[in-house]
């Protein structure tokens, strides 16, 4: 409640570009504090044991990850673990920097507790998030989200190369690897959700996986927009080339469509650049986590992501078939102790649903 009341007003006055900066610094900072982050990190872990999940070969103590798009150059991985989440998955990174879209990057929606995003996929390259990250010795898990530079010129095979060159680069770096096909805020829009271009993307991939002896889950994120058909072709391409699961969803790009799923649709402009995060996501993310599930029986690990604030929130989307979930949105409304908020949340909804593990309501609503 003092976050709520206090601290997030006093917060919100600050751009929140500055702001997100500010914050994840000083966070970072005090992680690596050993006493001071000791104490942080046990207040905020929770470690029930009928949330604990299996994932990407470890075991997590609950299901709940940071989303990539917070730690886009693998800086806060001790902010990430003293603020109890679970995982967290570093970028999206691309081969070559760019320095992002023209501002502003960021535009709240304090009554959808939305935000507008507009980064562009802002990554410092590939070659500088690795010579930081490769020495990472601690035991917190992450995962690798890879993207395409945001550039005019990469297109077609230029942009596989892409792809491939970071996929390859951190090969050996992370516990699993994601595709990201759906960032809305590109130059040329989203090519590879496209089934014949995102089949050229798997078939080189794979090449890569072979070559290297690649053994860690590989995953692809899709954004809200996709439609059925798109859906049921990605899927086959999941099959065909032996992807792992799927990360649902990213932001949405249509701005229309996005506006028709805000409870505070006045507070939204359609012109404004980038897609949108939290409430917007949140139906449309569990409605094709649901799909994902029923179409394929189960069989693929999907990481939930859109519109996560409380346990109820998290729970719908285990409950629709999601394995592990990731948040961004949410916990920038919610403050330092959503996470450890939500999983004791969890805790108690699997009880009360007469469950002994969260693991056997993954899918329940969906069956």
């Amino acid at each position: 409640m003092l976050y709520q009341r206090i601290i997030r007003p006093l917060l919100f006055t600050i751009n929140p570009e500055r702001i997100h900066t500010i914050v994840a610094n000083g966070g970072e900072f005090v992680g690596r504090i050993p006493g001071l982050a000791k104490i942080l990190r046990r207040h905020y872990r929770v470690t029930k044991p009928n949330i604990r999940v299996h994932a990407f070969g470890v075991d997590l103590p609950h299901p709940v990850g940071l989303s990539a798009g917070f730690d886009k150059d693998g800086r806060f991985l001790h902010f990430a673990e003293m603020l109890g989440f679970a995982f967290s998955e570093v970028g999206s990174i691309t081969a070559k920097p760019y320095a992002g879209n023209k501002k502003p990057w960021l535009r709240r929606l304090k009554s959808n507790q939305s935000l507008v995003v507009n980064y562009g996929l802002k990554s410092k390259g590939a070659d500088s998030v690795y010579a930081k990250i490769k020495n990472y010795r601690g035991s917190f898990p992450f995962g690798i989200s890879v993207a395409k530079t945001n550039s005019p010129a990469c297109v077609g095979n230029v942009a596989v190369e892409d792809y491939a060159y970071t996929y390859g680069l951190f090969h050996a770096v992370g516990l699993y690897n994601t595709l990201n096909l759906s960032c809305p805020n590109t130059a040329d829009g989203t090519p590879f959700s496209e089934p014949k271009t995102l089949e050229g993307l798997l078939k080189r991939i794979n090449e890569i996986r072979e070559q290297q002896s690649i053994r860690k889950p590989l995953f692809i994120k899709i954004g809200p927009d996709v439609s059925e058909q798109q859906l049921d072709a990605i899927l086959e391409l999941i099959q065909r080339y032996h992807v792992d699961g799927m990360v649902i969803s990213n932001l949405f790009k249509d701005p229309q469509r996005a506006r028709a799923y805000l409870p505070h649709p006045e507070e939204y402009n359609p012109s404004w650049k980038g897609g949108l995060s939290g409430r917007a996501v949140q139906r449309r993310s569990t409605e094709l986590i649901a799909q994902v599930y029923r179409k394929t029986q189960g069989k693929i690990f999907i990481i939930g992501c859109g519109g996560i604030y409380n346990a109820e929130d998290a729970y719908k989307k285990i409950r629709a078939g999601a394995n592990v979930l990731e948040m961004i949105t949410g916990f920038i409304y919610g403050g330092p102790a959503t996470i450890r908020h939500i999983a004791l949340g969890l805790s108690k909804l699997v009880e009360r649903d007469g469950f002994s593990s969260i693991e056997e309501v993954r899918g329940i609503n969906a069956r």
